[in-house]
């Protein structure tokens, strides 16, 4: 989308030995442990809101989160890594999407063809994962203190 920034949400985490906190392509970053999100996103675009709100972790902190998007804008709620329960928003107009993965898994076709989009895209290098260090299965213990760490941009892989 024409004029369109990416904005990156998420806990504030030590800054990697590097020196520098990753951005993966985003023009801004948003501490949500630290920052007023709605605030920030507000500002970030212009005062306008964001279009696209991307969710994957639910929970109290949604109706908070839904009011960073634009009047108008779009809340896809991807997964529920915070089990508690979650407010609905009400800042309205405001489209809503819940998205869970796991019914797809129930359809053999539905995970056939899922399973072919992906290795044709891996195939072809359509899709490519970012891969941010690779453990042996007998260094799992390491590669979970690593993850814990949150230092990681890309993929943990522990081959088996």
């Amino acid at each position: 989308m024409a004029g369109s920034e990416r904005i990156v949400l998420g806990p504030r985490r030590p800054v990697p030995a590097t020196g520098r906190r990753p951005r993966p392509g985003a023009e801004a970053v948003i501490a949500t442990d630290q920052d007023d999100v709605s605030e920030a996103a507000h500002r970030h675009t212009g005062g306008a809101g964001a279009d696209i709100i991307l969710d994957t972790v639910m929970g109290p902190g949604l109706a908070d989160l839904a009011k960073a998007a634009k009047p108008g804008g779009t809340l896809v709620t991807a997964g529920w890594l915070d089990p508690r329960p979650a407010s609905f928003p009400m800042n309205w107009p405001l489209t809503i999407i819940g998205y869970a993965s796991f019914e797809h898994t129930l359809d053999p076709t539905v995970v056939r063809r899922i399973a072919a989009f992906l290795e044709a895209g891996l195939r072809t290098g359509a899709l490519r994962p970012t891969v941010d260090r690779v453990f042996g299965l007998d260094d799992i213990v390491a590669a979970h203190a690593y993850l814990e760490e949150g230092h990681q941009v890309g993929k943990i892989v522990v081959t088996v």
